[in-house]
């Protein structure tokens, strides 16, 4: 137990090394809480004398532990039942008000070509869950409206996003749910026609970007057959690439579906204040306990630790929530639309909705627990969208919200065991939480199913597990590769603020503006051999501009 300790004091040092120079620019409102309990003391029999058994124990009801949830309600058999139980802090009903959750506030884009990644594990895993979205969702739908009694009104309509009433006028006399009657109620909007469009101003990181080899089909348009897709973009745009294969959803309606689903198959969901999980059990490598903040403690014989930003706060994982703020815009009734298409833009995305509204994101705010939209913040979206698409101009704003990405240096996620036999992790999936869910809840729950034995699963989900596993961060000799790989995230997605509207953008990366293409790739050609050099000096320097993070102006 010592030894575990230690471990854990020694993984919590080394990460806390590497992101201080961003964790120090924000307060987490809690700190790690992770008890360890002395199994030789005769104490302990009394402190377990009323803990509730479960076999299957999730905290967090986000994309991340839902689609564990219904993965494993799915595969269960009779020789292999798990019995999966929820715990979540905030009730449905408070979440359809406001919430800061990132499976609400995501724009729901499936879409490892547009996000322009890098070849690797992670646009690997993301492009093997995008496959896997057209019968995932069908999965998730026929639960849903089973759960529901095939109407939306049975018990586990309470779920559904369209269960809600509030903020049911528009200003014009109708409702949102009139708006959005071409749904069903368990439908959650998935959109696979027309693909992507990238758009690109000259010299951008759109214009001077390739695709990755074998990473699906992609197309360059010029600027004659960019508008033949999409009349209505800026006269400068110049071009761009098109993604026949990258599709979207409605987040929340999944989110919403999804939790029926999962309750329709046997998954038990304990939700509200009550049911916040404030530390964890440790005795002998293993959970034992898991304390809620109604005075109940829960043992299990699995525990998934799948509540997001949050995770910080039971197990020393390097996950800081990244603050995004977000805008939707309601087409008029019977209207002809504006867009036919996503637009993954280098400064902002525009995501037409199946019900009529257009969701226009994002800032990227590291550090921040808050859920305020702010006139910075609308101020950049509406700039670069409508610079991007003026015609969005005359259209009225419906809703405006922030959530919070769990992100981790490396801006990959944490999936699989930990140092504890029974407890496993699902969490920092940034910008690609909806986008993974089908995957991650398969490689999660088949784990879960073979009681953490890794030798069990596929060579190929062994090892996406074993690319995406929490030792990373821990593993001797892993703080120079794991360096390395957050200067390359960072040189596609920074965290940093910009001098001309102080917020960092959403999409892209900002190495500044050329003369011609040409020039552009070259320089961002350096900028990528650089990463890897092996200098102790031009190491130093990258480290020094990877980790400026907020103080970046």
């Amino acid at each position: 137990m010592i030894i575990q300790l230690l471990l854990l004091m020694a993984a919590a040092n080394e990460v806390n090394a590497f992101i201080a120079p961003i964790a120090t620019s924000f307060t987490h409102p809690k700190t790690t809480t992770i008890r360890l309990i002395d199994s030789n003391k005769s104490s302990q029999t009394s402190l377990y004398a009323n803990t509730i058994h479960r076999d299957v124990l999730i905290i967090g009801s986000g994309l991340a532990g839902l689609s564990i949830a219904h993965h494993l309600a799915s595969s269960s058999t009779t020789k292999q039942q798990r019995h999966v139980t929820i715990l979540e802090r905030e009730h449905p009903s408070a979440q359809r008000q406001k919430t800061v959750a990132g499976s609400f506030a995501a724009a729901g884009m499936l879409a490892p070509q547009s996000e322009r990644m890098a070849a690797g594990p992670l646009l690997d895993i993301c492009l093997a869950s995008r496959g896997m979205y057209g019968d995932w969702v069908k999965t998730v739908e026929d639960g849903a409206r089973m759960a529901c009694g095939g109407d939306g009104t049975g018990e586990s309509g309470r779920f559904l996003w369209d269960y809600s009433t509030d903020n049911n006028s528009d200003g014009n006399g109708s409702s949102r749910q009139q708006q959005q009657q071409q749904l069903e109620p368990w439908e959650v909007g998935f959109h696979s026609t027309g693909g992507f469009l990238a758009p690109a101003f000259a010299g951008d990181a759109v214009a001077t970007w390739s695709p990755q080899p074998h990473s699906g089909e992609a197309y360059w348009l010029d600027d004659v057959q960019i508008r033949e897709l999409e009349p209505m973009l800026h006269p400068n745009v110049v071009g761009g690439w098109w993604f026949p294969e990258d599709a979207s959803v409605d987040a929340r309606r999944l989110t919403c579906s999804l939790r029926a689903s999962c309750e329709g198959k046997g998954v038990h969901i304990l939700s509200g204040k009550e049911y916040e999980v404030t530390s964890l059990e440790m005795s002998n490598g293993e959970c034992t306990g898991v304390h809620l903040s109604n005075g109940k403690i829960y043992s299990a014989n699995a525990v998934v630790i799948a509540n997001g930003s949050w995770m910080k706060n039971l197990l020393p994982v390097p996950i800081v929530p990244h603050k995004g703020q977000s805008f939707s815009l309601r087409m008029p009734p019977n209207a002809p639309p504006i867009l036919n298409r996503v637009l993954f833009a280098q400064d902002t995305y525009i995501v037409p909705k199946a019900d009529g509204r257009i969701i226009v994101g994002a800032t990227v705010e590291p550090g921040r627990f808050d859920g305020d939209v702010t006139p910075e913040g609308m101020l950049h979206c509406l700039h670069e969208a409508t610079r991007l698409c003026p015609g969005l101009k005359e259209l009225p704003i419906e809703e405006t919200w922030a959530g919070l990405r769990p992100t981790t240096p490396d801006k990959c996620p944490i999936l699989g065991n930990t140092l504890f036999d029974n407890v496993y992790l699902a969490g920092g999936y940034w910008r690609n939480g909806v986008l993974l869910a089908p995957k991650t809840g398969q490689l999660v729950g088949d784990l879960i199913l073979n009681d953490g034995d890794m030798n069990q699963l596929s060579k190929e989900d062994a090892t996406l597990l074993n690319a995406f596993a929490w030792d990373r961060f821990t593993q001797e000799g892993g703080g120079a590769k794991l360096a390395a790989n957050a200067r390359y995230a960072s040189s596609l997605y920074p965290v940093h603020k910009r001098s001309s509207l102080g917020v960092s953008s959403s999409v892209g990366t900002e190495l500044g503006f050329y003369e011609g293409a040409s020039a552009a790739i070259g320089d961002r050609e350096k900028d990528r051999q650089s990463m890897f050099g092996v200098s102790d000096e031009e190491d130093a320097r990258l480290e020094r501009a990877a980790t400026m993070g907020v103080k970046d102006a």
